[in-house]
């Protein structure tokens, strides 16, 4: 009896599970050109009986002063992703909405929303994998011209991921989103190791592709950051 009050408590446990962290990294640099650059994120996943939620919010700053003369771009990310999960809880139905104001791409007030189909392909212990696909609608406005622009897409995903034994962690994450007239995709790699107890040091390269942007705005970026991360619980 006393077995299977102990095995009923274990599966409530693993069926609640709530992980937060928190990101911060801080740039500067001086000379002909002084540019500090700031990037904050927040990080939640909640696993629940039925449900497996995630919610992020991701801020960028940087300001440059050349001659004189300064200059000061924004970026505010919130995004969340719902599964509902079916009989087999690799097999999952979905709901992701996002919020990009993005002033470095001059892409202001963009918004995603997407339905569809999410599989778990595998979780082990040390590794997972999983991808989407769904339709979906996105809104958003250039800010150079203040044009609105609606569209109808469809969004696939594809995310890995791999502890290492020496409390590291390798993470890769893809994403498309595809319509008529443009495409936008990302590609966001990092490498996550433990400093201390719930403090370390992550290293995250990001690439992304946007036919959106305006006219004079390069469509492919890329970002490279180095951080601190701390883990709430």
């Amino acid at each position: 009896m006393r077995m299977l009050n102990e095995k009923h408590k274990k599966s409530k446990m693993e069926e609640n599970q709530l992980a937060m962290s928190g990101e911060f990294g801080f740039l500067t640099t001086s000379g002909n050109t002084k540019t500090s650059v700031l990037k904050m994120a927040l990080d939640t996943q909640h696993e629940l009986k039925s449900w497996s939620n995630q919610y992020s919010f991701q801020a960028l700053r940087r300001a440059s002063e050349v001659k004189g003369d300064s200059v000061e771009n924004n970026r505010m990310q919130l995004s969340t992703q719902l599964d509902y999960k079916l009989l087999k809880d690799t097999n999952r139905l979905f709901v992701y909405a996002e919020y990009d104001d993005n002033e470095f791409l001059r892409l202001r007030d963009q918004i995603t929303a997407v339905f569809g189909w999410r599989q778990i392909a595998w979780k082990k212990e040390k590794s997972s994998f999983g991808y989407s696909v769904g339709p979906g609608y996105v809104a958003f406005r250039r800010g150079n011209t203040g044009e609105s622009f609606y569209d109808f897409i469809v969004r696939t995903t594809a995310d890995f991921s791999y502890q290492f034994k020496n409390n590291a962690k390798f993470r890769h994450n893809l994403s498309a989103e595809m319509s008529e007239e443009n495409t936008k995709a990302r590609s966001v790699t990092s490498v996550t190791a433990k400093v201390f107890e719930k403090l370390a040091m992550k290293l995250s390269f990001e690439m992304t592709l946007d036919e959106n942007v305006s006219v004079n705005v390069d469509e492919f970026t890329t970002q490279t950051s180095v951080s601190l991360v701390y883990q709430f619980f």
